[in-house]
């Protein structure tokens, strides 16, 4: 399912942090490589109109 917005993508990178632990073979871990897939797309489609992250403070 593609991601159409900035706010899809935080809930598609909240669901595949969720996700890292799934084990080879299971359901999650099937969401998670869809779920990288479509953030990637998102990230190549969009890359040169996305706001700026935060800035790290140290």
């Amino acid at each position: 399912m593609p991601i159409n917005s900035e706010h899809e993508l935080e809930q598609a990178v909240a669901e595949f942090q969720r996700l890292a632990d799934e084990p080879a073979g299971s359901s999650g871990e099937r969401r998670k490589l869809e779920l990288d897939a479509d953030i990637k797309a998102f990230y190549a489609q969009h890359s040169d109109d996305m706001r700026k992250g935060k800035p790290r403070h140290e």
